[in-house]
Parts: structure tokens; C-alpha cells; sequence
């Protein structure tokens, strides 16, 4: 369930920084770009309720986002970073199922330079039941690839709590 929400983030979060990246390709010296936005629908998918395996739709709606980026040679060195929190939901594929609504916050960041690329993830959705449940998911990512494209580091680590 929750690769799934990570990658299409993660994913996303790429998207912006190479139109952004394309944007600052003329500039001289280290360029920073930094956007807020309110109220954006980060994701919506088909997914399974980890305290209940039912089958549903979770939604995250980004109160708040900021992306963040600089650029020092563009294509070859610079830093970005994307935070989001807001609301997030599960709504059942049958409409007798739990539903679940609370909140999430996710922070996602690359650095990158001649030498290596090292990106790094951390995710926590909080989320209470109608049937009184309360699940809360929390991962944290990391990869580093040298030069050559070769991994060095990496890791994926979920935790799932229901109660």
C-alpha cells in the first residue's frame, strides 16, 4: 500500500524539479527557487486498509506543500526538498466497510553533485476509523548512488501500527 503512495510522491516531487531544473538552466551561479501552495491533491489510489485488509481508495490533500530548490550547476549539482502535511482518508470499496480520515505529513529531499546522489524520504499517516480504530504508518527511505550510478546505500523501512 504504502510504496505505492511513496513512489507516486517521490515521482511527482522529480517531475518539479526537472521542469524547475529547465527553468534555471541560464542562470550563473547558485539559483533558488522556492514555491507554497494550499489545498493540492497530492494522490488518489486503489490501496488495501492495513488494519483491516479491506480494499479502498486512499486520498492525501496537501494543506500545506513547499518545494524547494537550488541549483548550482544545473544537471550536475544542487539540493531540493519537497514537505507536505494536510489530510488524508480511506474510503472503503464497500460502503458498509470503515472508513478512516486524519492527517499526514511527508518530507521528501535529494542532494546531488559530480560525485553521488543521495535521496532521502520520511512519511507519517495518522488515521482514525469510524469504528473506532486508529492506524498510524511510518516510513523512512534513503538511497546514495556514486558516481557511476551505482547504489551504495539503501533502505526502505515501514512500520504499521493498528489499535
Amino acid at each position: 500500500m504504502h510504496r505505492r503512495v511513496l513512489r507516486a510522491v517521490g515521482l511527482a516531487a522529480a517531475l518539479a524539479l526537472l521542469t524547475t531544473g529547465a527553468a534555471l538552466a541560464g542562470g550563473q551561479g547558485a539559483d533558488t527557487v522556492t514555491q507554497q501552495a494550499r489545498n493540492v491533491q497530492l494522490f488518489s489510489i486503489s490501496t488495501v486498509n492495513p488494519c483491516t485488509g479491506a480494499s479502498g481508495t486512499l486520498t492525501a490533500t496537501a494543506a500545506t506543500e513547499v518545494f524547494h530548490e537550488t541549483v548550482v550547476t544545473p544537471g550536475v549539482q544542487g539540493v531540493f526538498t519537497v514537505t507536505a502535511q494536510g489530510v488524508a482518508t480511506f474510503t472503503p470499496d464497500d460502503p458498509q466497510g470503515v472508513s478512516a480520515s486524519g492527517h499526514f505529513a511527508f518530507w521528501f529531499g535529494e542532494s546531488r553533485n559530480r560525485e553521488n546522489d543521495v535521496r532521502h524520504e520520511t512519511d507519517t499517516f495518522q488515521l482514525n476509523g469510524t469504528d473506532g480504530s486508529h492506524a498510524v504508518v511510518h516510513t523512512v527511505e534513503h538511497m546514495s548512488t556514486n558516481a557511476n550510478g551505482v547504489v551504495t546505500v539503501s533502505f526502505d523501512n515501514i512500520h504499521f501500527h493498528c489499535g
